[in-house]
């Protein structure tokens, strides 16, 4: 066979191949969903109206929209987020910090877009410190907002097996230590108003006891016997400028579970990264509530922000799906409210997603579907609604992230450049409203 039939042969049998890999399923690395193999895209028509009319969208009904609104006969406006607000406008006079849980999936893991929150609501109302931080975690060495060592910790959590729902946290996880075990955390330059902070609460649950041993900014350590009991029990040590905080736990039984540690300051706002990997957050409706009534008697929040999506979008998904799975999250939101019942509500969308597709990087299909119904679950259930998809952009907003490097290039996930952008949008809609809030005041 000469050089040229061999040539010929070569490309047939390339052409084949490329042919048969068009005919494979959709292939998937985790999240990320590679592009479907397509030899003529080059040449066919992009089906973009075709794609996007599936797509359906719901539209929010007249009394949904006006839901936020009270008329009494008197110049009044009703916000969802009074209460919060409220604790923002007496911060002051506060005796605790003003605390916000920002639930969330893998979307904000290691802290992303909710340091930015953070960082900004304690330089304009004052506080310090990085709020809840687990005892262990997989991804210590690649969040940003606090230096976090540890060893002897075993970890379980709600989105695998084995797991026990009865004593977990309100993370959602628990930890098992073996004898001798430790975890430290020091403060970071990172962000600001993390490189100190003045209390640090230790939660764990024991039904035997152990001893802890806490050394504070490098000192001697302060050693401590936990006694016994049937319910979530704390250790608080305050000291002003803790710069780092080291436990040491030793003996430990079967039946103590670890849980994490709050580091934040006497006054000011704090907010706690409650992410979740692989969750759609329906699981916080499962949270025993003998769980959220102990951590709310101890940790009460003023803000709780529900922060899903990514896990639920799908082009392969219709509308119904969404309807059961905004219905469980409205339940969720139900449940965690029984246990704060002062505390302020807010939904954020899920963002933007794009995938590559044979017409190029396009937003998932499913994507703006999913926000309406989460808008529309948020004004059933009369909390307030931050759309994000909008909000960044809508449509290929995240694919224009991941060309200035603000995101990744699985084209779903940010950078920390791109959580500062995203988490200054969050802020800035939080402060409008509460200079709105203000202003409405007699």
């Amino acid at each position: 066979m000469n050089d040229s039939a061999r040539t010929f042969v070569l490309v047939g049998l390339v052409v084949v191949i490329l042919l048969a890999l068009h005919l494979l399923p959709t292939l998937r690395i985790k999240d990320t969903e590679l592009r479907k193999v397509n030899i003529l895209s080059d040449i066919l028509p992009e089906h973009i109206r075709e794609r996007d009319a599936i797509d359906h969208i719901p539209m929010l009904r007249a009394a949904e929209v006006e839901a936020d609104s009270v008329d009494d006969g008197t110049e009044k406006e009703y916000s969802p987020l009074a209460h919060f607000y409220q604790q923002l406008s007496r911060i002051n006079e506060l005796e605790r910090p003003l605390r916000i849980a920002y639930f969330g999936d893998s979307f904000i893991e290691g802290d992303i877009l909710s340091c930015d929150l953070r960082e900004q609501l304690q330089t304009r109302f004052g506080g310090c410190g990085v709020g809840w931080v687990d005892c262990g975690s997989q991804i210590a060495t690649f969040r940003q907002t606090i230096r976090h060592s540890f060893d002897g910790l075993e970890e379980f959590e709600v989105v695998k097996r084995p797991f026990n729902k009865q004593v977990e946290s309100i993370a959602q996880r628990y930890f098992m230590a073996s004898e001798n075990a430790w975890f430290r955390y020091r403060g970071v330059t990172a962000r600001q108003h993390l490189n100190v902070w003045d209390t640090s609460t230790f939660f764990f649950r024991t039904s035997d006891g152990f001893t802890v041993a806490t050394s504070i900014n490098g000192d001697s350590a302060i050693v401590e016997y936990v006694s016994s009991a049937d319910h979530l029990q704390i250790l608080k040590h305050q000291h002003r400028k803790t710069r780092s905080i080291k436990y040491e736990v030793t003996d430990l039984t079967p039946q103590t579970f670890l849980y994490g540690v709050a580091l934040e300051g006497k006054r000011g706002v704090v907010v706690d990264n409650l992410s979740m990997r692989g969750s759609s957050g329906v699981s916080l409706g499962y949270l025993p509530k003998h769980v959220l009534h102990e951590f709310a008697a101890v940790r009460p929040y003023d803000l709780i922000i529900v922060h899903f999506g990514l896990n639920v979008a799908s082009e392969k998904s219709h509308a119904e799906n969404y309807k059961v799975y905004t219905r469980q999250m409205g339940e969720a939101i139900e449940h965690l409210r029984e246990a704060f019942p002062e505390a302020s509500f807010l939904v954020v969308s899920m963002p933007d997603r794009d995938q590559r597709t044979a017409a190029g990087i396009r937003t998932m299909l499913g994507v703006e579907s999913l926000v309406a119904y989460q808008q529309i679950m948020a004004a059933e259930h009369h909390v307030a609604f931050f759309n994000l998809f909008q909000a960044m952009g809508g449509r290929e907003s995240m694919k224009a992230l991941v060309d200035q490097g603000l995101a990744n290039k699985d084209y779903t996930h940010l950078t920390f450049g791109g959580g500062r952008r995203l988490g200054t949008l969050l802020t800035d809609y939080l402060i409008e409203g509460f200079d709105h809030y203000i202003s409405m005041q007699p």
